[in-house]
């Protein structure tokens, strides 16, 4: 990717691992509840996505086609137990029931301007045509497939993340939340990071093509969840909606800050991903 350092994990592997370790701590709740002795649950995911909608080549295929997902489960416990605790899951993780469905999304841009040039960039619109080029010429050039693996066991909720370019985290809960120990950041809040750095990269690409200056682009999430969904007291289970304000510095007009907008929001994976019913598959497994 033009510019990328590999200093951290990408967007798209980072809403994967904020899939797995939802799916994980859900699985140990509920087992909890049932009375289902767990050692371990862990969660490979993957998520294929064609990169060719995100440079404007393919307007159709812009976010995640899919996520694929399977459990594997260290539990003393029938296959009619496993099976109930399943459909439990299935019914009430959050990020499943956010995924599954489409959110309404709302982003909104404040400018700043601080008269400070752009330092130099090592994203030039030479590498990003580039990249265009390549998937004008091949269809499969710029298909991925993005996928995390993590695990959950002990006695908390904590569950270690590892991304496919070698990047680890350790997500928990707060301490607020049974098992909880504040080890890491949660699901939830990793999910609107993910959103949030997509929209940041997406923004830097489009800017770099359309010849706008940007000397640094910053974004805020906001995502109100009720975790009584979660609890199975009320059938509002996930996201119903996510808001985003990018906070860009530059000196371009009004007028050409609107025109990227409209280009980010028009091509951002997270964007496609959430506004639209995403297929999720979850298969079961015995360690």
């Amino acid at each position: 990717m033009p510019g990328g350092t590999n200093a951290g994990p990408n967007p798209l592997d980072v809403v994967c691992g904020s899939f797995g370790t939802c799916q994980e701590i859900t699985y140990k709740m509920y087992a909890t509840v049932m009375e289902i002795p767990l050692k371990s649950v862990a969660c490979s995911v993957k998520a294929p996505c064609d990169l060719r909608g995100l440079v404007g080549l393919d307007d159709g295929a812009i976010g995640l086609k899919s996520i694929d997902a399977v459990i594997t489960i260290d539990a003393e416990a029938t296959d009619e137990q496993l099976a109930a605790l399943k459909g439990a899951v299935d019914a009430h993780c959050p990020l499943l029931a956010t995924l599954a469905k489409p959110t309404q999304v709302s982003t909104t841009i404040k400018k700043i301007d601080s008269g400070a040039a752009p330092a130099e960039d090592g994203v030039k619109p030479e590498m990003v045509m580039g990249v265009i080029a390549a998937g004008t010429e091949d269809a499969t050039a710029l298909s991925f497939v993005y996928s995390s693996e993590s695990k959950l066991s002990g006695d908390g909720l904590d569950s270690k993340l590892v991304m496919p370019l070698g990047h680890e985290m350790i997500i928990d809960e707060p301490s607020s939340m049974p098992g909880g120990n504040d080890r890491g950041t949660n699901p939830i809040d990793l999910f609107c990071a993910s959103f949030g750095t997509c929209q940041e990269i997406t923004y830097k690409l489009y800017a770099t093509v359309m010849n706008i200056p940007l000397t640094s682009v910053s974004c805020e999430v906001k995502a109100p969840i009720d975790l009584r969904g979660l609890l199975g007291l009320t059938d509002t289970v996930g996201l119903d909606s996510l808001s985003a304000e990018i906070t860009i510095e530059s000196s371009a007009s009004e007028e050409q800050l609107q025109q990227l907008k409209a280009a980010v929001d028009a091509h951002c994976p997270m964007v496609d991903t959430l506004q639209k019913e995403t297929p999720v598959s979850v298969e079961l497994k015995r360690a």
